[in-house]
């Protein structure tokens, strides 16, 4: 994707990563300001007009960084689970996205001082073996022709042997490399659901072939069956997924599988609906358990079972992992 604009914090500046990224930006024109958030928290913007054609905004991320797993993330039994940002949204643009109701923007923000990210990191590990998810608040493989920073991560897993890095994907890359602490995760969908709710992404056969590729690399890769959205058809839309998923993809070499359907936070629910006012996926019906928002509790098991079940057929169970 080109940028039109580029909005860049006087602190981004004196990062290496900023002039690197300005370097792949050459036409677009760029904007100084004092802080990301007056251009990112402005009130009342048009985040649908914005996903069209989104702004870039490279800024410096001061406190936090690294941040203990969300409740509606899946640890896959990984004790110290956390995860990070590195960059905020998506180039992606999919109708039931958390994001939507998370973040007040569709712009995407760049954090360029990823040395203070490693340095996290390194003072994280003094208190034992880490995993991260580096990829959940946005998809840093579609991204990293322009920020590099997916190949960073990598890199610093290299560096670090008790870190576990995921990165998490709907892109559908040529070429992974094959790093022991690194696991690459697709996440998959029937392409009945990628036409209809994941905009700009690639098609469902595009990213099982470069799931495959990477399996065949021997790289740890893991298929996410999550979020599966409720249709009438369901059952065949799923299961016949799940078969031709099969067909292309060396089961016996993943690194694991993972089942989950729709959910997100109530808070992030009531914003999505204030901004999306068409989507049927906002406005479902949901049921609201423990602060999240998802279908009926017995929809919610009869879709995860029917799908371990029939992922069972390729796939040991211990490797099947569901969201609860």
């Amino acid at each position: 994707m080109r940028f039109s604009h580029v909005y860049v914090e006087e602190k981004a500046r004196r990062y290496p990563l900023t002039e690197e990224i300005l370097n792949r930006c050459k036409d677009a024109a760029v904007i100084p300001i004092k802080h990301y958030k007056d251009i990112f928290d402005r009130p009342r913007q048009d985040t649908q007009a914005q996903k069209r054609s989104p702004a870039l905004i490279l800024a410096v991320r001061e406190g936090a960084r690294i941040f203990k797993g969300a409740p509606v993330c899946q640890s896959f039994g990984q004790r110290n689970f956390y995860y990070s940002s590195s960059v905020m949204n998506c180039l992606f643009d999919c109708e039931y996205c958390y994001l939507r109701g998370m973040y007040p923007s569709s712009n995407i923000v760049v954090f360029v001082n990823f040395e203070d990210y490693e340095k996290d990191v390194v003072s994280f590990l003094e208190e034992g073996p880490l995993y991260v998810c580096a990829s959940y608040d946005t998809d840093l493989i579609a991204l990293d022709g322009l920020t590099g920073l997916a190949g960073k991560w990598i890199d610093l897993a290299k560096r670090s042997s008790n870190l576990l890095v995921e990165l998490r994907t709907k892109a559908a890359p040529p070429v992974l490399e094959n790093v022991p602490n690194v696991i690459y995760a697709f996440t998959v969908s029937p392409d009945e659901i990628v036409s209809r709710y994941e905009k700009n992404t690639p098609s469902a056969d595009d990213r099982l072939k470069s799931a495959a590729r990477a399996v065949s690399a021997g790289c740890n890769v893991r298929l996410c069956f999550d979020p599966m959205i409720l249709t009438e058809n369901w059952r065949e839309l799923y299961g016949n997924f799940a078969d031709h998923a099969a067909e292309l993809v060396d089961f016996s070499k993943l690194t694991d599988v993972s089942v989950g359907c729709f959910r997100i936070s109530k808070e992030y629910l009531s914003s999505m609906r204030k901004k999306c006012l068409d989507s049927g996926i906002a406005w479902y019906p949901y049921v609201i358990r423990n602060g999240v928002a998802q279908y009926e509790e017995d929809t919610d098991r009869q879709m995860q079972e029917f799908m371990c079940g029939r992922l069972s057929r390729y796939i040991a169970e211990e490797k099947i992992f569901t969201w609860n």
